[in-house]
């Protein structure tokens, strides 16, 4: 039944992963004498509900009849669970790849590595599962092998998954990116499912899933990769910078502004393209108001300077004094050009007239006073 060819504990692990590396078909006739003979004690011991291990299955094909050396049955043993048609468990728990390797390497974890014959999937079953995972994923699956197959999908799921958090970390600046957290929710569940479920039981939640694909998954992923997604930071922008400014001008514009922001599901329609032309009018009547304000406040700073400057006092002081009293509406003047807010600009240019001018008339009037001459004796 061992045809003679040579197994070594070391290769294990190949032997593992030789349906990954399109080495070994999965149809029942590709299995060898010696693996079915395998697969036919473990399928017997289920039917009876005798519990069978890696212990008892080495103790079985080592005696007689058979007489197989140990390498030889870890090998089969690994084939057959590379084919999927057997799953070894330990603690309840399914074992793959390396973990796998390690225990079936580890003699004293033998006694507790509980093999089960896996369910035959059908030739319908798996192609309804490739058809899935081309929609879901919008390329075809790599693997043919049903349960390959369902590992390649619940790894796709966990990568999307991942982008989509990426995506959801950004919510505080675009709220509407909140509604991934229901679909976060689904695609952990979902990816959680053990490998038989994909290809006996993804029917009742493909459509489900699809729909969230087609109706927000991927909107959610184009708009964010859009020109469309430059209009709403734009808008969103404006608002944070510009929102203390919106009091200056037309109201309409800002309702238009604040509404889209709002938006649950910007991603649909044309609103943020037609909403483009009434953001770019608020930013320039902002910009225009500005500018007005800042015109303005040059101005009176210009007038209470001149006045300030007209009087013969003034005129009779030292240069040196005369720059001290001049340079306070130099220095306002700067900071009221690089303010951005409107109503800064007024408090600033409120509290220079009302509080600074008059200091600076005062200081005026102690610099012109005439410094009393002291008789020597």
């Amino acid at each position: 039944m061992l045809r003679d060819l040579p197994f070594n504990e070391g290769d294990v692990g190949k032997h593992l992963r030789m349906v990954e590396d399109g080495l070994l078909a999965n149809d029942a006739t590709s299995l060898t004498e010696s693996e079915q003979e395998l697969l036919a004690f473990i399928q017997s011991n289920a039917r009876s509900g005798v519990r069978t291990t890696v212990k008892s299955l080495i103790e079985r094909f080592e005696r007689k009849n058979y007489g197989w050396y140990y390498a030889a049955i870890l090998c089969n043993l690994a084939l057959l669970s590379a084919r999927g048609k057997v799953e070894i468990r330990q603690d309840s728990n399914a074992l793959e790849t390396d973990a796998l390797e390690r225990s079936l390497r580890n003699t004293n974890a033998h006694a507790t590595l509980v093999l089960e014959p896996q369910v035959e999937f059908t030739a319908s079953q798996i192609r309804t599962l490739k058809e899935f995972f081309a929609d879901f994923f919008d390329k075809p699956a790599i693997s043919n092998e049903a349960r390959a197959l369902a590992r390649e999908t619940i790894d796709a799921l966990k990568d999307l998954e991942i982008e989509l958090v990426e995506l959801n970390a950004q919510k505080a600046l675009y709220p509407f990116l909140g509604v991934l957290d229901a679909v976060l929710i689904t695609l952990k569940e979902v990816a959680e499912k053990n490998v038989n479920w994909f290809l006996t039981d993804l029917a009742r939640a493909e459509d489900a899933l699809l729909d969230t694909k087609e109706k927000l998954i991927d909107p959610l992923r184009r708009f964010m990769k859009s020109p469309q997604k430059a209009i709403f930071e734009q808008a969103r922008q404006l608002v944070a910078e510009q929102e203390d400014n919106f009091a200056y001008v037309p109201a309409t514009e800002v309702t238009i502004v604040q509404t889209l922001l709002d938006e649950k599901s910007p991603w649909q329609g044309n609103r943020l393209q037609h909403a483009k032309p009434q953001l770019d009018s608020l930013q320039q009547s902002i910009a225009n108001q500005l500018a007005s304000e800042k015109v303005s406040a040059a101005n009176r700073l210009s007038e209470l300077g001149q006045r300030l400057q007209g009087t013969d006092k003034y005129t009779a002081l030292s240069p040196d004094d005369q720059a001290n009293l001049t340079k306070p509406f130099a220095d306002t003047g700067y900071a009221l050009q690089n303010q951005k807010r409107i109503v800064m600009i007024r408090d600033q240019l409120r509290h220079f007239e009302d509080v600074r001018y008059p200091q600076l008339l005062s200081q005026l009037e102690a610099l012109a006073k005439p410094t009393p001459v002291i008789a020597t004796p």
